[in-house]
């Protein structure tokens, strides 16, 4: 029962969100935000590690709303059109030891 009630709470907060952020932006039109959980769902069942792995690398940006991490349905849509890769490191990124110079 309690289960029931806080995903109620959750889903009415993150409308109010989306109409929020649509009235600051003038009425224009936004994107919906999703949580972490569901963005990893709706990119075919990836885990939340994952998800929170790029927002820390920078393949996702995030929008804070208060506390909570959201992730903007275009910002799925290019990790999509990617098809989900990460950028090549830069030759400069790669290090070597002391043992591999020698």
């Amino acid at each position: 029962m309690h289960r029931i009630v806080w995903q109620t709470i959750y889903r009415v907060k993150l409308g109010l969100a989306n109409i929020v952020a649509k009235y600051q932006n003038g009425g224009r039109k936004l994107d919906t935000l999703f949580s972490v959980e569901e963005a990893a769902r709706r990119l075919g069942g990836l885990s939340k590690h994952t998800i929170n792995t790029w927002l820390s690398q920078g393949k996702l940006q995030r929008t804070k709303v208060g506390s909570r991490t959201m992730v903007r349905e275009s910002e799925l849509a290019k990790v999509i059109q990617d098809g989900g890769k990460s950028p090549a490191p830069h030759k400069a990124e790669f290090r070597t030891t002391g043992s591999e110079a020698r």
